[in-house]
């Protein structure tokens, strides 16, 4: 059953898998404009208590929803922009472990590098067969990978890089203890392994999820596919949230 949406709630969103449709890059995705209204007037009805929680940099975000910029947690937790627009960052990824992905991106035909500076993605949607020498590469590379404090996240179709101690998890954390978030139910929905890291710090915030394609451990509801999500933001948008 899906949990119920009131006045109360902060809506935590992610975007690829879970408001849209996968593409074979990131930049080939789109956003419907009926989606875009939704998001929209939602804000407007949550007093500004809706946000993404994406492992697309804050630019990147920004791009592609353009011109509505709501609260927003980037690069996997890695930036944090509250609802008055302040945006924090941790620092950049260190030069050796950069060069390793650089070197990668450089070397294997068909990988697209995404640059977050605080982390680093290899897509391989062009390219599956490159998810073996991928791996191979990180499983090489795993001693400087500790000594650095480096984790590997491995997602749909891409292998991303990101400080230890980063997470969307501990940036909902953050996020939630901000206003307008602040004493608010919070209600996530995610599709990929990187948002079971929200999923389980949930029940700190008395919060509840849904999941996309695939039920995660918390989540009380499944949608089949983004569309689905859409259409039911739509029907909310338009019913009024109060």
């Amino acid at each position: 059953m899906m949990p119920p949406v009131s006045g109360n709630t902060a809506l935590l969103l992610d975007i690829d898998g879970t408001l849209l449709d996968l593409a074979r890059t990131p930049d080939r995705v789109r956003v419907p404009g009926e989606l875009l209204r939704a998001l929209e007037k939602l804000t407007h009805q949550l007093h500004g208590a809706l946000a993404f929680v994406s492992g697309r940099s804050l630019e990147s975000i920004d791009t592609l929803f353009a011109p509505f910029r709501p609260a927003a947690i980037g690069a996997h937790g890695g930036e944090i922009r509250g609802v008055q627009g302040d945006v924090t960052r941790i620092a950049p990824l260190p030069d050796s472990i950069r060069e390793i992905f650089t070197g990668l991106a450089g070397h294997v035909p068909g990988l697209l590098l995404e640059d977050k500076k605080c982390a680093m993605a290899l897509h391989y949607r062009l390219a599956p067969e490159a998810r073996q020498v991928l791996m191979s590469a990180m499983e090489k590379h795993a001693k400087l990978f500790e000594a650095e404090k480096v984790r590997i996240l491995d997602g749909k179709a891409v292998i991303e890089v990101q400080q230890l101690g980063i997470d969307k998890g501990s940036a909902v954390l953050k996020l939630a203890r901000q206003k307008p978030f602040k004493g608010r139910t919070v209600l996530f929905g995610g599709d990929d392994t990187t948002d079971l890291d929200v999923f389980r710090i949930l029940p700190r915030l008395g919060g509840r999820g849904f999941s996309v394609g695939r039920r995660f451990p918390g989540a009380e509801h499944v949608f089949e596919t983004p569309r689905a999500v859409r259409q039911w933001l739509a029907r909310l948008a338009e019913g009024g949230v109060r």
